[in-house]
């Protein structure tokens, strides 16, 4: 259906549950990824930034990799 393979789709829309609670300051960036079911903090930073261009951090600062800050 997305050309994607199963495992890719769910990391997708773990990623994005993660971006949501980053935007609503849910807590940490462990914390963050913890809760969308990663069970590596640098992982998910890793997976995080090739999603969205930046890093968990920045993100959660209001950085978007096409310029919003």
């Amino acid at each position: 259906l997305t050309g994607n393979a199963p495992g890719d789709l769910i990391r997708q829309l773990r990623l994005h549950r993660a971006a949501q609670l980053l935007d609503q300051h849910f807590g940490s960036v462990s914390e963050v990824a913890y809760e969308t079911g990663f069970n590596n903090p640098a992982y998910f930073s890793e997976c995080f930034r090739k999603q969205f261009g930046v890093t968990p951090s920045r993100y959660a600062r209001g950085e978007r990799k096409n310029g919003g800050s």
